[in-house]
């Protein structure tokens, strides 16, 4: 199986050229992209919210450095997937489903952003045996929310036709703009990678931001709606070895959010990183694909 192409000297939109799928037991297709390494260790990429497996993209070349094969689902609703209301509880189940399609039987689990949560619910697994979080948002209970993340997730619980409106502005806006445009969301300013230009970056954040609604806001407004609520596992109750790294300058999710999450963890390390939301990604993104590739069964 291979990889995704490399990323194009010009401006491109999201398409299916990259992504491939396969049909669930209740008869959805789940699609998924891969990176780095094919014959790699097996690692699930958990995309934020909004979000989608383009983001990915960003540790392509670490994760074939690493000797990662790169995993990236979009979840119900995301790209190329069908929607269902699938809940925290329930995405380990379709996660499952896809390690079982690839024939996998041990993995890591990465998760940034919204994509945490997700990455979490899979501790549940057999097969995951560490999780990285990448300035991942945590319960409702755990850190500080942001006033935005605030007001999304109130709206999405409240007023989920407003936040629909509001996302289709947003994309809309997006296809029209420079891709800077869409970083301003998730970063102060467009990183560079080891790999990858400012430019390059820019434009794989708003692709990515194009793909996560390329069938409508619905799937993005049930995981805001999800992510604003009690989580249904317990942190205390993740076995598995978690490790955590928080952007300091990080405007999305709170940095004690990070130091919060560590706390509560069984078996956690923190890192904290000299960065903004995105900035995390790109700057420990490497580091996290380190830490997860660690295996703890024999």
């Amino acid at each position: 199986m291979g990889s995704a192409p490399p990323i194009p000297a010009t401006d491109w939109l999201p398409d299916d050229s990259e992504t491939e799928s396969f049909s669930l037991p209740d008869g959805r297709r789940l699609a998924y992209a891969t990176y780095g390494d094919a014959d790699g260790y097996p690692v699930l990429f958990c995309h934020g919210t909004p979000g989608s497996h383009v983001i990915a993209r960003l540790l392509a070349e670490p994760a074939r450095q690493h000797g990662v094969h790169l995993i990236a689902p979009d979840r119900p609703g995301i790209g190329n997937s069908e929607d269902a209301s699938v809940t925290l509880e329930d995405w380990p189940d379709d996660a499952a489903y896809l390690l079982s399609h690839l024939d996998i039987d041990a993995a890591g689990a990465v998760g940034f952003s919204g994509g945490g949560p997700f990455a979490l619910a899979c501790h549940r697994l057999p097969e995951i045996e560490r999780i990285a979080l990448l300035g991942s948002s945590g319960p409702p209970s755990v850190g500080a929310t942001g006033r935005v993340q605030q007001f999304v997730g109130a709206l999405s619980r409240h007023a989920p036709w407003a936040l629909g409106r509001i996302f289709r502005l947003q994309r809309w806006v997006a296809v029209r703009r420079d891709p800077s445009y869409a970083v301003g969301f998730v970063a102060e300013e467009v990183p560079e990678t080891d790999a990858l230009s400012a430019d390059e970056v820019a434009r794989i954040v708003r692709a990515d931001m194009l793909t996560a609604m390329a069938r409508g806001p619905s799937g993005i407004i049930r995981e805001q709606r999800l992510l604003s609520q009690p989580w249904p596992f317990a942190l205390e109750d993740i076995s598995v070895p978690v490790s955590v790294f928080q952007g300091q300058n990080d405007a999305n999710v709170a940095p004690s959010t990070g130091t919060a999450i560590t706390q509560r963890l069984p078996d956690a390390s923190f890192e904290a990183v000299d960065s903004d939301h995105l900035g995390t990604l790109t700057a420990a993104g490497n580091d996290a694909l380190a830490a997860v590739q660690r295996r703890t069964h024999v």
